[in-house]
């Protein structure tokens, strides 16, 4: 087995040390591959600093793994947030970077196979493993833009993983829940783009890997889980409900072909109504996401205070 480098890792909080740390835990547990951990507090505020700084300096002096704490002022939003991160990656040297949610659950041996597959390909830029609920069923084995709401379909959602036996696939992206890149690769395209904020970032980031000739692959085998929307309030949530409808319409605005706007109109506009069967909060939340993107509204920290608090 060729030996590992160390691996950059960027786990980003916001209001939720509890889970950040509990994510770290796991990390600390990972024995094949030596780590250098970025966690980056979002503007959380003194409390959530407090409790990650205790945490950071409680990593035992033998650890294989390095443990950082960067302390951003104000909430960047995700984009922002991992952008840091990834000027730091690339600052450090480390050659692969680790992009997680800090609603994960991972089990020691998780990251050496996404290793393995970078150092093996050169033409892949990014790995990501299949992403389970909690119940075992699939969050995302990868995702592709789709004729659906929202115009992104997450790959075998809700259904069973894909066998264990089932090799490497390509897929037209990788939710950032947990995303193994290549620093060099990202590095090129200019990380995320910060107008995302969070939501569509993960999309629009491998499209421009992939432009350049960049593979982007699912490993089936591999298998952390997730409990998606912590950081948004849930799946539901009037503020989730904002971001992707606002987003939905920014990467139209840029990207968007006759199809994709077509796909909008057919599963968004038109059946709008629908969505006050799951609650009024969350569809007007949709509807002015709707309405912002089409003004070219920013989503921002400033929509995160309206509608989370």
């Amino acid at each position: 087995m060729v030996e590992s480098p160390r691996i950059a890792v960027l786990l980003l909080n916001w209001r939720r040390a509890d889970l950040t740390l509990r994510c770290l835990q796991d990390l600390l547990a990972v024995r094949d591959v030596p780590l250098h951990v970025l966690v980056i507090d979002n503007g959380s505020g003194a409390a959530d600093v407090a409790k990650l700084t205790e945490a950071l300096a409680a990593v035992p002096a033998g650890s294989p793994h390095r443990v950082e704490l960067l302390g951003l002022p104000d909430n960047l939003g995700f984009t922002g947030g991992m952008n840091h991160g990834l000027l730091w990656a690339a600052a450090q040297q480390l050659p692969f970077v680790l992009v997680l949610n800090n609603d994960l659950r991972l089990p020691p041996e998780f990251l050496r196979p996404l290793v393995t597959v970078l150092q093996n390909d050169a033409a892949v830029a990014a790995v990501g493993p299949t992403v389970v609920h909690p119940d075992g069923t699939v969050w995302a084995e990868g995702g592709e833009r789709a004729f659906v709401p929202n115009g992104l379909r997450l790959r075998r959602h809700r259904q069973a993983p894909s066998p264990t036996s089932a090799g490497p696939e390509a897929v037209g992206f990788l939710p950032c829940a947990c995303v193994l890149f290549r620093t060099a690769a990202v590095t090129a395209v200019g990380n995320f783009d910060d107008a995302y904020f969070m939501y569509w970032e993960d999309v629009d980031l491998c499209e421009r890997l992939a432009a350049r000739g960049g593979r982007i692959v699912t490993l089936p085998w591999v298998r952390v889980e997730h409990a998606a929307g912590q950081s948004s309030g849930g799946g539901r949530s009037p503020l989730r409900k904002f971001l992707m409808a606002c987003n939905t319409v920014r990467y139209l605005r840029a990207h968007g072909t006759l199809v994709g706007w077509l796909g909008w109109l057919c599963c968004d506009v038109l059946p709008w109504p629908l969505t006050l069967l799951q609650g009024p909060r969350a569809a007007f939340a949709k509807l002015q996401g709707m309405c912002a993107g089409v003004r070219g509204h920013r989503a921002g920290a400033a929509d995160v205070q309206r509608l989370l608090g």
